[in-house]
């Protein structure tokens, strides 16, 4: 694979090293080629302009946690219950909660959904079977804070029988 590789690099080395010349063509205008023409001048093309960005300050975390910071005392999922079986055919699920304190300011409350982050508190295209739920508490920086206890819920849908 490596003497592909070097093989193509050296076949193109003369594309790129190839000399332009500079004419008028039967119809007066100028043309360029890369192959001399009776009358045909040749042309120093400048070397390509390049641009080498500044070196990157560090930037400090987004999150500062001040002396004020509150810790939360309760996390909890209040609707669905634990081991709630829930029939809902569209797969439609809204997960209701209670935190104390309140949020404070520079955190999220993530819904996670069988282990996965989700967007919002109301799940919609749920399939039916067993999932977990449960609640963290992140700041600014992703780290967590707080998680809640996980909820087991059984989604069911209608069937028809034959």
């Amino acid at each position: 694979m490596r003497l592909i590789v070097l093989l193509f690099v050296m076949l193109t080395m003369g594309i790129c090293h190839a000399e332009v010349y500079k004419y008028i063509n039967k119809q007066g205008k100028t043309a360029y080629s890369d192959i001399p023409v009776a009358g045909a001048k040749k042309v120093v093309v400048p070397p390509v302009m390049t641009y080498k960005a500044p070196a990157v300050q560090s930037i400090s975390p987004i999150y500062t946690p001040s002396v004020e910071a509150v810790s939360y005392q309760r996390l909890e999922i209040i609707n669905p219950i634990d081991q709630a079986t829930i029939r809902n055919n569209l797969g439609k699920l809204s997960v209701n909660y209670r935190i104390e304190p309140n949020l404070q300011k520079g955190d999220r409350l993530l819904l996670l959904l069988d282990g996965v982050r989700q967007e919002s508190m109301n799940i919609e295209g749920l399939v039916r079977g067993q999932h977990s739920l449960s609640l963290e508490v992140v700041n600014a920086n992703n780290e967590l804070r707080m998680s809640s206890a996980t909820t087991v819920i059984y989604l069911q849908h209608a069937t028809r029988l034959n």
